[in-house]
């Protein structure tokens, strides 16, 4: 069974272009600093598991109005019940969105390959050498190498999310330089916010701005 403590009815921005609901699972193997959902990373902060059978009467009923569901979280791929939630959800005929930190290729290969998948975001936090000391995740391969199959499949986009003082120019350069196939239609950045970091000293730094997200797609090559 899936763990979900979160569950947003409706959302405009988690797929953009759709009108989705979103559900969040919750346990991560990553710890980034700035996560904005440590209420889904840290154990003693978990809240509440909704039941599944709420989540599911309430995409039965509005499935006319949606156009997807997005599961994030926390690491869904983590999540034993992951396979058996989205066979439901399939019943149902709405389009899924897994987003993902990237570390289980073998999970995300298994849900597009049963189609219980449609689209798929990887996290790309940091230069793979970084990931150790940055989000405390010691196989960077494994990200490596979802990154590789969504990119070969066609079958989402990659994101980064431009953290202050971490995420330069010179350094986002060299991770787009670690995938060739990244571009500006399958690699996207997104803003820092502060606010409810993991680690609260992330929360006294400035917001990233729609702004700076255009600059930086300016001046870097291909994004």
């Amino acid at each position: 069974m899936i763990e979900c403590s979160g569950f947003n009815k409706l959302s405009l921005v988690d797929w953009p272009g759709k009108v989705s609901a979103v559900v969040f699972l919750r346990g991560c193997n990553f710890r980034c600093p700035w996560c904005q959902n440590p209420n889904l990373v840290e154990p003693s902060r978990f809240g509440p598991v909704i039941p599944v059978d709420d989540i599911m009467r309430y995409l039965k009923k509005r499935r006319e109005m949606l156009d997807g569901l997005v599961v994030t979280g926390g690491e869904p791929t983590l999540s034993p019940g992951l396979t058996a939630f989205l066979s439901q959800v399939k019943e149902t005929g709405i389009p899924v969105k897994l987003d993902t930190n990237g570390s289980r290729p073998e999970v995300v290969g298994r849900l597009l390959n049963q189609r219980l998948v449609d689209t798929v975001a990887v996290d790309y936090k940091v230069p793979l050498r970084m990931y150790g000391d940055t989000v405390g995740y010691s196989k960077p391969g494994q990200v490596a190498k979802t990154i590789a199959a969504v990119l070969h499949r066609g079958c989402g986009c990659v994101r980064t999310t431009v953290v202050p003082g971490l995420h330069t120019e010179e350094l986002l350069a060299e991770m787009l330089g670690a995938f060739p196939g990244l571009n500006k239609i399958n690699y996207r950045l997104q803003g820092f916010r502060p606010g409810s970091c993991l680690d609260p000293a992330y929360n006294g730094l400035p917001p990233v701005t729609s702004d700076e997200i255009t600059r930086l797609s300016i001046r870097i090559p291909n994004i």
